[in-house]
């Protein structure tokens, strides 16, 4: 028996409503989902667990440091933004903090990512190796925000601090540690009246993607427009429009608001783990630097600088490298790449040669600026106690990339090209994996 025509159809009309229904109720959840940033409906105090926080302009470590607050203290929190709390000062400003330094019971920061262990018991340990301290364990089942992967480790949010764990023993998965139900606003967070503002002075000013006359246009701005201010970087403001959206504008085209002449009362990072580091593998591309007997100074500077990103990365730092392959970098640039990214450190990295004869041997910490010596005698210290080559010592160096830095800055010989014995104990993953740990160690102390 046939069913008749009227019923055919309408059995279509009811699968065809039933997709539409479902396609509608999917992309309302995809919708969702691309908010990046919540707003808090009611404000959540939360105390700070760090001896000393950095409060800063954006949600990231690259932002300029506004101020900073004391442990023990309370802030409320506006917001959440990739691991960063909006945060609204004592005094009413506006800046941000990173949640990981935060003690916070009440809310969590949310990840674009979930990792769900699937053992009954897993290590979580400080770092993404087998021999780091663990931290703690993981059950079955549990779930974390995912942060980064890397050689087979996952670093995940643990107990409000950075950890990892061994990738092999979670599942990936898209997903979000939620915030708890009646706190939660889906409305994306928008510039705020109490943060610093930029205003155009004349009609047709170019907003552009970067800090540069070179880059790209984004749109044109018109005289009396007013953006919300990010950072400064150089001679160029970095703005938001349009709720969320960045780029830069000439700070000679436009005026800023009074409380952007609020004085910065810090200009360093408390912990590593908050910290902006810049590696400089010297050399690359058509400038080999010293030779060797088989291997050109450019290969190995790349590879302790992998080594030495490696180790800083896996204890929370925000680690730049000047070059990632065999690609030309000017000195000019390299200094400049500290700068622009307000770097806290900068470490170039080089191994020596001389003009003749092959006794020279071992490795020099050098500085530029009297106020890096201090710095280049701890790094210099912790080589020596770690490194197998002997210790020249910490020195005054004319090299345009400290010259130009305007950020702390450091470099450093780490053995001989032409001596064949330095060569055979600095060309090895051992060796650069102590120039690795060395450097870890002293900016550990360094920045507490």
């Amino acid at each position: 028996m046939h069913p008749k025509p009227e019923r055919r159809q309408l059995v279509k009309t009811i699968a065809k409503n039933r997709h539409l229904f479902f396609l509608t109720l999917f992309l309302l959840f995809v919708g969702l989902g691309s908010f990046g940033t919540v707003a808090l409906a009611n404000y959540t105090t939360v105390g700070i667990s760090a001896s000393i926080v950095n409060v800063r302009s954006g949600p990231g470590l690259s932002y300029d440091i506004m101020t900073q607050i004391q442990g023990g203290s309370s802030v409320n929190v506006l917001a959440d933004k990739n691991e960063w709390y909006k945060v609204r000062l004592s005094d009413g400003r506006i800046g941000w903090v990173a949640s990981w330094l935060i003690n916070n019971t009440e809310i969590a920061a949310t990840s674009e990512l979930l990792a769900t262990v699937l053992v009954p018991s897993a290590n979580v340990r400080q770092e993404n190796n087998e021999a780091s301290e663990v931290v703690g364990t993981a059950s079955e089942g549990e779930k974390f925000a995912l942060l980064y992967e890397e050689n087979g480790w996952s670093q995940i949010k643990y107990n409000n601090k950075v950890a990892w764990i061994l990738s092999e023993l979670i599942e990936i998965s898209p997903g979000s540690i939620q915030l708890a139900p009646e706190t939660v606003d889906t409305t994306a967070v928008v510039a705020d009246d109490a943060n610093p503002k930029v205003i155009i002075t004349m009609d047709g000013v170019n907003v552009r993607s970067g800090p540069s006359t070179s880059s790209d246009i984004l749109f044109i701005a018109e005289k009396g427009e007013e953006y919300e201010l990010i950072s400064e970087s150089g001679d160029f403001y970095k703005i938001l429009y349009e709720g969320n959206k960045e780029g830069y504008v000439a700070s000679w085209l436009v005026e800023t608001s009074e409380s952007l002449n609020t004085p910065v009362t810090a200009s360093s990072t408390t912990t590593l783990a908050e910290a902006t580091i810049v590696i400089d593998p010297g050399h690359g591309g058509e400038d080999p630097g010293a030779e060797g007997t088989y291997i050109y100074e450019k290969e190995v500077t790349l590879k302790t600088a992998e080594a030495v990103a490696e180790k800083l990365r896996s204890a929370g730092a925000n680690v730049i490298l000047t070059r990632t392959s065999d690609v030309y970098v000017t000195l000019e640039d390299r200094a400049e790449m500290s700068n622009v990214n307000d770097a806290d450190l900068f470490i170039s990295l080089h191994y020596d040669s001389t003009a003749s004869g092959t006794s020279a041997t071992g490795f020099t910490t050098y500085y530029y600026a009297d106020a890096d010596i201090p710095l280049a005698n701890l790094v210099d210290d912790h080589l020596a106690d770690t490194l197998p080559l002997q210790d020249n010592g910490s020195k005054f160096g004319d090299f345009l990339v400290t010259r130009e830095n305007e950020q702390p800055a450091l470099l450093l010989e780490l053995g001989y090209m032409n001596n064949d014995s330095d060569v055979k104990t600095f060309n090895s993953d051992y060796y650069r994996s102590l120039v690795a740990e060395s450097i870890y160690q002293a900016l550990t102390e360094y920045f507490q």
